[in-house]
């Protein structure tokens, strides 16, 4: 994944990109924040990406090159500030909004863990969720898509990569590129006889949104924690909130998610399921 994040110059500030869709007709969300984390890093440089929001406005086609247009809204002295739209063939899938600075010296500082205890990665369940050089387990859960799974709206998932990016840009894309895959089982954990193995096939679910925040410095070795809690849940809609902390806990990330979670239409018109997000 780490070469699909590395979005190529295409004039000025211009990037091309390709996708993963993992045997699906669309392109996560996530990839796609992942790939405009870079391509913003790419046009300012000599900062770094403190925070991005995406929004996810139409599918894009994994078999389609995407196409990252940069627009500076601001340039200071230190902070800096674009938006992002990503388009294939003129159509926009993708708007991101990005703040970059120059990091500076601690005033003061606050960034370890202040939750529950966990139990660690040790003692939590193996994760089928295939992607080559990264390990996956979930605490107190076997199977996140299990409908009859219950449980509160939390989701703690722990993450090893074979090889952490030595570019900096590249370590905060795969930060971003996790945040949008266990937010809406997480939502529907405490809901008995609805779980995310019914996405797509009796329950219509798509990422809408994603903002992630990046805290300095953005470094780790060994274990990742994704720490995932739902606080709503309604009217189509789900939001989560999550944190993304180093195995021996020291915050590194921040992130939430806007999904949707609804019934099919009814009608013969609606989005194709292998094409939902």
């Amino acid at each position: 994944m780490l070469d699909i994040f590395d979005v190529r110059p295409a004039g000025a500030y211009g990037f091309t990109g390709g996708s993963d869709g993992g045997g699906r007709r669309v392109v996560d969300g996530s990839q796609i924040l992942a790939q405009c984390v870079v391509a913003a890093g790419k046009a300012f440089a000599g900062r770094t990406v403190r925070s991005a929001h995406a929004l996810f406005v139409a599918v894009a086609d994994p078999e389609k090159p995407l196409e990252f247009t940069v627009t500076p809204v601001r340039e200071g002295r230190s902070f800096a500030s674009a938006t992002i739209a990503v388009a294939q063939g003129g159509r926009t899938c993708v708007t991101c909004t990005v703040l970059l600075d120059r990091p500076g010296p601690d005033v003061i500082r606050h960034d370890g863990w202040t939750g529950r205890p966990v139990g660690g990665p040790e003692k939590a369940h193996p994760v089928d969720m295939p992607l080559r050089g990264r390990e996956l387990r979930i605490e107190d859960v076997r199977d996140y898509g299990d409908p009859d799974e219950v449980g509160p709206p939390i989701l703690d998932a722990w993450l090893r990569y074979d090889t952490v990016p030595e570019r900096d840009d590249l370590r905060r894309a795969l930060l971003a590129h996790f945040t949008g895959h266990l937010a809406i089982s997480t939502t529907m954990r405490p809901h008995a006889g609805v779980g995310t193995s019914q996405a797509h096939h009796t329950i219509s679910t798509a990422v809408m949104g994603i903002a992630v925040h990046f805290h300095e410095p953005v470094q780790w070795d060994g274990w990742i924690r994704y720490h995932h809690e739902s606080t709503y849940a309604g009217g189509g809609m789900s939001h989560v909130r999550g944190q993304i902390v180093t195995e021996d806990g020291r915050l590194v990330a921040s992130f939430t998610q806007d999904g949707m979670i609804r019934a099919f239409e009814p009608r013969e018109t609606g989005m194709p399921a292998e094409s939902r997000l």
